[in-house]
C-alpha cells in the first residue's frame, strides 16, 4: 500500500474537452512529486469524460469523480475535498496552467509556518499561448474585502477546510471570499509566494445575468466578511464595498458584463 501524498490537486471541470488535458498536464509535470491529481467531471456533455478517463488510463496519480448533473462549484468542491488524501489542497482550475515548481514553493511556505492555512502565488494571464500578459496591479487583502491572494493559486490546509466545514454551499458565487474570511476568523492566516506560479486564462466577458449575480454574491461575501473581522476593515476595504454596490446596480440595469 503506497502512502499518501502530501498535495491533492482538486480540479473541477465542465464542458472542457479541449482544455483539459493542457491544465492536467501542467499538474503532472510538477517538480514536487508528492501528489495526486483529483478530477471531478461536474456533469460535462461534451467529450470531457473521454480525456478525463484517458489521463487516468495514462497516470495512476490521476483520480476520477464523475457527477452525470452539476452540483455547482461549492458542492463539487466538497466531493473532492471529502475524497482527497493529501494533507494540503492545491486549486487547480481546468483552463489554468500550473508552472513546475508551484506546488514544492508553495508546500515548502506552508511546512515553514504552522500557523498559516493557506499561501496562494503571483500569476501571468493569458488568452492563448501563456506570458502573453502580466499580473494585474490588483490589491489583495482581506481587510480590503479582497481574498489575500488570487484563489486559482490557492494552496490550502485540507484539515483547516474540514475544521470550518469545507465550502459553503449556499454560495454558488465568491464561495472562495466567504471561506477565506470563515478561515480568518477561525484565527487561520495567509501568505503569498513572491513568485509567478500559474498562467491564468482569460475568458470572453460573461452575460449582465452573469454579471449581477457575480456582483452581488461578492458583496454579500464582503458584508459576511465585515462581520467576521468585527468591522476591522480598511479604509480602502469600505471603499471597495461602496464600489461593489455600484456594480451590483450597473450589473442590475445591463450596464456591466
Amino acid at each position: 500500500m503506497t502512502s499518501a501524498p502530501d498535495i491533492t490537486a482538486m480540479m473541477l471541470v465542465r464542458d472542457r474537452a479541449g482544455l483539459l488535458k493542457h491544465a492536467a498536464a501542467s499538474v503532472l509535470a510538477q517538480s514536487e512529486p508528492s501528489f495526486e491529481l483529483l478530477i471531478l467531471d461536474d456533469g460535462s456533455t461534451d467529450d470531457t469524460w473521454s480525456v478525463a478517463e484517458q489521463l487516468a488510463a495514462a497516470d495512476p496519480r490521476v483520480r476520477l469523480l464523475r457527477n452525470f448533473r452539476s452540483a455547482g462549484i461549492p458542492a463539487a468542491r466538497n466531493q473532492v475535498l471529502a475524497e482527497a488524501r493529501g494533507r494540503v489542497i492545491a486549486i487547480c482550475d481546468s483552463d489554468d496552467v500550473s508552472r513546475p515548481d508551484r506546488f514544492a514553493a508553495q508546500l515548502a511556505a506552508l511546512d515553514a509556518d504552522p500557523e498559516l492555512v493557506g499561501v496562494g502565488g503571483r500569476f501571468e494571464l493569458f488568452e492563448t499561448a501563456p506570458r502573453s500578459g502580466s499580473e494585474p496591479s490588483w490589491h489583495w487583502g482581506l481587510r480590503d474585502g479582497r481574498l489575500p491572494f488570487a484563489f486559482p493559486t490557492a494552496m490550502l490546509r485540507a484539515d483547516s477546510l474540514r475544521e470550518v466545514g469545507g465550502f459553503d454551499e449556499r454560495w454558488p458565487v465568491a464561495e472562495d471570499l466567504q471561506l477565506a474570511y470563515r478561515l480568518a476568523a477561525a484565527g487561520g492566516s495567509f501568505a503569498l509566494v513572491n513568485e509567478v506560479v500559474l498562467d491564468y486564462r482569460v475568458h470572453a466577458g460573461s452575460s449582465s445575468s452573469r454579471a449581477l449575480r457575480r456582483e452581488w454574491n461578492t458583496l454579500r461575501a464582503q458584508l459576511f466578511g465585515l462581520r467576521a473581522l468585527r468591522g476591522r476593515f480598511t479604509l480602502r476595504g469600505y471603499l471597495v464595498l461602496v464600489q461593489s454596490a455600484l456594480r451590483c446596480v450597473l450589473a442590475a440595469l445591463g450596464l456591466r458584463r
